[in-house]
């Protein structure tokens, strides 16, 4: 028992590193007191603490339910990749198992936090952290956009709206790795920069910050480097 949570505090402390990691690139959490904003509640999903979501009130009643939903969802998916890794894990025999990874344990787990809550806007930054043995796990951000006012659940291409838009972030994205380190070692070209629909994204008051990751190859950024979060001012895509 004492070696389960030992491991189980060590992976929590991974966890926050590479949160704090990913935040040096990504942009504080911006605020206005003039503005309308949320208030938030911690949840851990079926009562498992290492699976992290917020729910918000404060706001509209009919918003605020659209936004906890999306978040339970959310939620519930990352409880469904939780349960496959503890799957895969009881599937590996245990001296085999014990040769990938440290402590003989794969381990999933979720966190989040709040890049922007104001000007009526609220972004949320929903990292899945798996790991299934090696030097280290994979992680995946997904940002959800929401309007405080309606609950409605922005996807890019509600703010990126023709294909010029797109075109013209790529170019401003482009400019800015091609010449930043530790991004210009690697970001040489305009198709070396891939903004779409599947792209991440964060408000902020002026604009929005485009998150870039790579799940397996590391292109623009090394694994210790964490993921980008580029400004994009609204004057390029408007």
């Amino acid at each position: 028992m004492k070696k389960r949570s030992s491991f189980l505090r060590m992976v929590s402390a991974v966890l926050l590193i590479m949160v704090f990691s990913f935040s040096f690139f990504a942009p504080s959490t911006d605020s206005d007191a003039s503005s309308q904003k949320a208030e938030f509640t911690k949840h851990s999903y079926k009562g498992i603490y290492l699976l992290r979501y917020p729910q918000v009130y404060g706001i509209n009643k009919n918003a605020a339910s659209k936004i906890n939903s999306t978040l339970k969802k959310a939620a519930e998916k990352s409880y469904n990749s939780y349960l496959n890794v503890k799957k895969a894990e009881k599937e590996v025999p245990k001296k085999e198992l014990c040769k990938k990874t440290p402590k003989c344990k794969y381990s999933f787990n979720s966190l989040y936090q709040v890049k922007h809550n104001s000007n009526g806007k609220l972004s949320i930054y929903y990292l899945e952290y798996t790991y299934t043995g090696g030097a280290h796990g994979k992680g995946k951000v997904t940002m959800y956009n929401f309007d405080l006012s309606t609950g409605k659940h922005y996807k890019i291409d509600d703010i990126l709206k023709t294909s010029c838009n797109y075109k013209k972030v790529q170019k401003y994205a482009f400019k800015y790795l091609s010449t930043h380190k530790p991004y210009s070692h690697s970001v040489f070209q305009l198709s070396d920069v891939t903004v779409n629909k599947n792209s991440q994204f964060s408000f902020y008051k002026d604009g929005i910050y485009l998150l870039f990751q790579d799940y397996d190859e590391y292109e623009i950024a090394s694994y210790d480097d964490g993921n980008p979060f580029i400004k994009i001012p609204k004057s390029v895509y408007q």
